[in-house]
């Protein structure tokens, strides 16, 4: 029996990492923000052309587009594109608003109702479209290093590379025995569990489908970065090259994997000021464009999503569910 303590204890934990989370934000915008003179960072604001604004938006919508594509292509058979780009937007937009990536859960639960899906089958498409962003991005730094001519600092990626997938190939492999090992070594429901999530993650995998959703994970990625080419480019007009912004993108990303508040405030624009202080950007006018930037990718989605909850029937649970089709004679759920 759980001790009467035990919920102060895990408030006080929970706390703990909110307030790292806060204060990783605040010291991050703080490095933002020092030293910047206030009237050229409006100037620098007040300079961008709305046609170069307008080009870094249809970037956005690709973007978006690329991510319901993919999710698209590893849900079941039947679903509607149009589904997945609503779960997609709802996903963004309230991650960008609600603390510990709150947006992810209810994309859950919106899919889990439309689609008919159990919540287990859901939850484990969710968790291999995240393992494909975080490949994604362990590819674009990889590019930057190696563009910057940093062979030596290769050796830790590609060991991690190598790494995930050795790990695997052994889950798959030897499947037998880690179900019997989880249910030797853990309780009843948790051997369950793990069971459960081991096959649906690993057994019931479908490689070509997980193949063509790190095809569109790189397209999306790429999406993102013409987003920032543009926005640094043709909006803010830096003279930076394509291995400068690869840096600066892949330092940005890098920086939002922080576990920090709602959206990266404060991470996103010290992360993007510090990697644009190493190519001579001046301060201000690197925060300007880091401003711009983040509000880019936090608005619209932010209010797709507050728009897409309040319309009418949205959570309404489907009447048939759209999963009832196997995508293979062999069953596989992804």
């Amino acid at each position: 029996m759980a001790s009467p303590g035990m919920p102060a204890a895990l408030f006080s934990r929970r706390g703990l990492f909110f307030l790292l989370q806060a204060a990783i934000s605040l010291g991050a915008l703080a490095y933002a923000l020092a030293g910047v003179d206030l009237p050229l960072l409006w100037q620098a604001l007040r300079g961008y052309a709305p046609w170069a604004v307008g080009l870094s938006l249809g970037a956005l919508a690709l973007d978006y587009a690329c991510m319901g594509l993919r999710l698209h292509t590893l849900l079941s058979a039947g679903t509607r594109y149009a589904l997945s780009l609503k779960a997609v937007l709802l996903c963004v937009g309230y991650n960008n608003i609600l603390p510990a990536k709150a947006g992810d859960a209810m994309k859950v639960v919106f899919l889990t109702r439309k689609t008919g899906m159990s919540l287990l089958d859901v939850s484990s498409i969710i968790l291999w479209e995240r393992l494909l962003d975080v490949l994604s991005l362990l590819c674009v730094a990889l590019l930057a290093y190696t563009l910057l001519g940093t062979g030596q600092r290769l050796l830790l990626p590609v060991l991690l590379v190598l790494g995930g997938g050795g790990l695997f190939f052994c889950l798959r492999c030897w499947s037998a025995w880690f179900h019997a090992a989880y249910a030797r070594f853990f309780p009843g429901r948790m051997a369950t569990l793990c069971s459960r999530l081991h096959e649906q993650i690993i057994d019931k995998i479908s490689l070509p489908r997980v193949l063509r959703g790190f095809v569109l994970s790189l397209g999306t990625w790429s999406c993102y970065f013409a987003s920032f080419v543009i926005s640094l480019r043709l909006v803010a007009g830096l003279p930076l090259d394509g291995v400068q912004m690869l840096t600066v993108f892949a330092v940005t990303c890098l920086g939002m994997a922080i576990p920090s508040s709602p959206g990266g405030l404060g991470v996103f624009e010290g992360a993007m000021v510090l990697s644009l202080s190493w190519f001579g950007v001046e301060q201000s006018a690197a925060l300007g464009i880091a401003l711009y930037t983040h509000a880019l990718h936090f608005l619209p989605a932010a209010l797709a999503a507050l728009l897409l909850n309040g319309s009418r029937g949205f959570w309404k649970a489907a009447d048939q569910p759209e999963s009832s089709r196997r995508i293979d004679g062999q069953g596989d759920t992804i």
